[in-house]
């Protein structure tokens, strides 16, 4: 045993056992290990939510451009748009979930550009998909209350309940804005209780899995036909502005 003698005025000697601090210090170090593994695992936690598309990297960036000329088909649909549709040649096809950062990202910061720029002059109609993860959650019913008020209200009314959807952590946080946009309140009840809107809502995530879109938020880019479908090329992630820009004068040549 491991022992320190320590003389005193008096020639008295006191014997500590050092052993005795062992366990303590052992634990104050498994702790500040713990503390330390938590921190780098809080930090890059933005960078690993599951289904979701970050803002894509340089290399992305690079391979995105590399595989523009991977052409998909979707349908417009039913699916709600925003825009001319007599007069637009080109579509941006949304496929996104209400859960996910990046996508709200997009709409705050690339959405309103777009918007500016091609949408409200006619050039580009902006079609809104659904791609949710599960069946269930507040994420979820977001999705189903978008298709609802998109149907009682129009697009104009769905786009305000779209842009605010992001931030909902509850049911009722959906509910009282669906009543503050004037949305019938028993004809909304009747929608979301309809199973025709969970089959839309599925067949929306389906069509985007089908053609390659993994997480959120997802795009198409491409050539409005005259059925209405729309053939282009996929953008995965929370791209900048200038990414669609480029995608659109390429279309437009």
């Amino acid at each position: 045993m491991a022992k320190a003698k320590k003389a005193l005025e008096k020639n008295e000697v006191i014997e500590i056992n050092l052993d005795s601090f062992a366990v303590p210090i052992a634990i104050v170090v498994a702790g500040i290990i713990i503390a330390l593994a938590i921190f780098l695992v809080n930090k890059n936690s933005d960078a690993e939510v599951e289904g979701t598309q970050a803002s894509p990297s340089a290399q992305e960036q690079q391979e995105q451009t590399q595989n523009e000329d991977a052409e998909v088909t979707v349908s417009i649909g039913d699916s709600l748009t925003i825009g001319d549709r007599n007069k637009a040649k080109i579509a941006i096809v949304e496929y996104s979930n209400f859960g996910c950062g990046y996508c709200q990202k997009h709409a705050v910061e690339t959405y309103p550009e777009i918007k500016s720029k091609y949408i409200d002059t006619g050039e580009v109609l902006y079609v809104f998909k659904n791609y949710p993860f599960g069946e269930a959650g507040t994420a979820y019913n977001s999705a189903l209350a978008f298709h609802c008020v998109g149907e009682l209200a129009g697009a104009e009314k769905a786009v305000e309940f779209h842009n605010k959807a992001f931030d909902f952590a509850t049911d009722e946080d959906i509910k009282n804005n669906v009543i503050a946009l004037g949305v019938n309140v028993a004809k909304y009840d009747a929608c979301m209780a309809n199973p025709d809107t969970k089959s839309a809502i599925a067949a929306e995530r389906d069509e985007g899995s089908g053609v390659g879109i993994q997480g959120t938020p997802g795009f198409v880019v491409g050539k409005i036909d005259k059925e209405g479908k729309v053939t282009g090329s996929l953008v995965k992630g929370a791209y900048p502005f200038s990414t669609f820009e480029d995608a659109i004068k390429k279309l437009s040549k």
